[in-house]
């Protein structure tokens, strides 16, 4: 992974949150990381959970004191780095089949791994989420960003009709986060 440059002659407020954001990115690439080596089986709020990462926490605390002075710009930056997350089709990054034989059960596997990669993904999000918009009453946000957190929200809200694979249980722990997500705008 290279490293993000920052241009140290750019504004300060853009300086800082440039800088939070490349180290945002690059925790975050960690923790997919690390999810993606762990079994199927385990929950990812078990893996992502708050208090679980204390500089990841001290981060996204970070990034809420920002959003008082600049909500708007950091809204739109996450939004950037969620759909560049979910827009990957290089697949860049690795996971690894448990069987050694190529078969129809490895390409399941495949596509457990990438919606677990994708779930823990939206469970970033939805955690820096709720800790930014808490700076709603501060800033007043336009309601085409705050339209686009909420329909968001809806998508993980529909129920997979049919849908027993095993990232069902962080399906629901996604759109529990979803639910605050909503529950923190709502508040505002």
């Amino acid at each position: 992974m290279a490293p993000v440059n920052v241009d140290p002659e750019s504004k300060p407020g853009e300086f800082v949150l440039k800088s939070l954001f490349a180290n945002f990115t690059l925790l975050s690439e960690r923790k997919i990381r690390i999810i993606m080596a762990e079994p199927l089986e385990k929950p990812l709020n078990k893996s992502l959970q708050r208090g679980e990462d204390p500089q990841f926490d001290q981060l996204i605390s970070t990034m809420s004191s920002l959003a008082e002075y600049c909500l708007p710009s950091i809204l739109k930056t996450l939004f950037d780095w969620y759909k560049r997350q979910n827009g990957l089709e290089d697949e860049s990054h690795e996971y690894r089949p448990r069987a050694n034989t190529k078969s129809k059960n490895d390409e399941q596997q495949k596509d457990y791994l990438l919606e677990r990669r994708d779930l823990a993904i939206d469970f970033i999000f939805s955690l820096v989420l709720i800790e930014v918009l808490k700076q709603i009453p501060l800033h007043p946000l336009l309601d085409g960003l705050i339209q686009e957190v909420v329909n968001l929200a809806f998508k993980h809200f529909k129920y997979k009709e049919g849908y027993l694979g095993p990232n069902t249980g962080n399906m629901h722990i996604v759109a529990d986060l979803y639910a605050e997500v909503v529950g923190v705008v709502a508040q505002s």
